[in-house]
């Protein structure tokens, strides 16, 4: 059974809107669909879904307006972007805003399905560390992030992390394949600018991937998004 039980479809396509509900609920998830960006903020605040799977080009508010209204709610709803070929600063635009991840049209229903699956994961993931427990753990192979004790440790090694290189790993980690621009990172890691430019976040990438890589030649954790910024990887998954 789906991780992710209610996905909000926000698409004007009724063809395609259709297709992605009918083998998203073959896998398990309910769906529900908003044809246009005005409905799909009124449902957004009037239901609970785990995961929205958002059209940018929208009739009445276009879905970038609709990912910061979802990124400005008080709970994290992750947010997949269904892009047309092409509308390669329309991806960085929406990603920069706080999307998880994005698919271009036309896609493969069975790509779109294994990415949900990965968000759902996520959604489970930040859920157990939601919870009241004394320990908030995530392992990914042999590393693990204490969210609680703010210690890293590969092998059971005490990785000795500065706070800010702790605080990237934290934002990192606790969302797996969702790539961050580098102002984003520094805005959610608390990380000020030494040289007015947002590569200040560079350097202290490099610091961390030295205590946290086996080889930093060839990261495995913290992967670097070409143009872009930094993500952590998926394959732990």
């Amino acid at each position: 059974m789906a991780t992710v039980q209610n996905v909000l479809v926000v698409e004007d396509d009724a063809d395609i809107a259709n297709l992605v509900r009918l083998h998203l609920e073959k896998e398990g998830f309910r769906t529900t669909h908003a044809p246009d960006g005005r409905e799909a903020i009124e449902r957004f605040d009037n239901g609970q879904f785990e995961l929205v799977l958002l059209d940018l080009m929208l009739p009445h508010v276009d879905g970038m307006e609709v990912c910061r209204h979802i990124r400005n709610s008080e709970r994290y709803v992750p947010v997949m972007m269904l892009t047309a070929k092409g509308e390669e600063a329309h991806k960085v635009a929406g990603l920069e805003i706080g999307a998880d991840d994005y698919i271009t049209k036309p896609f493969s229903i069975a790509e779109l399905v294994a990415r949900v699956k990965a968000l759902s994961r996520r959604v489970e993931r930040l859920s157990a560390l939601d919870e009241d427990s004394e320990e908030k753990v995530l392992t990914y192979g042999d590393l693990q992030v204490d969210i609680a004790k703010r210690i890293a440790r590969r092998d059971g090694e005490d990785l000795k992390l500065t706070q800010k290189e702790f605080e990237i790993l934290k934002v990192l980690s606790m969302t797996p394949g969702r790539p961050y621009s580098r102002r984003t990172l520094c805005e959610r890691a608390g990380v000020e600018s030494f040289d007015g430019t947002d590569r200040t976040i560079d350097t202290h990438i490099k610091r961390l991937r030295a205590k946290l890589e086996p080889n930093r030649a060839r990261p495995t954790y913290v992967l670097t998004v070409w143009g872009f910024g930094y993500k952590f990887s998926d394959k732990f998954d």
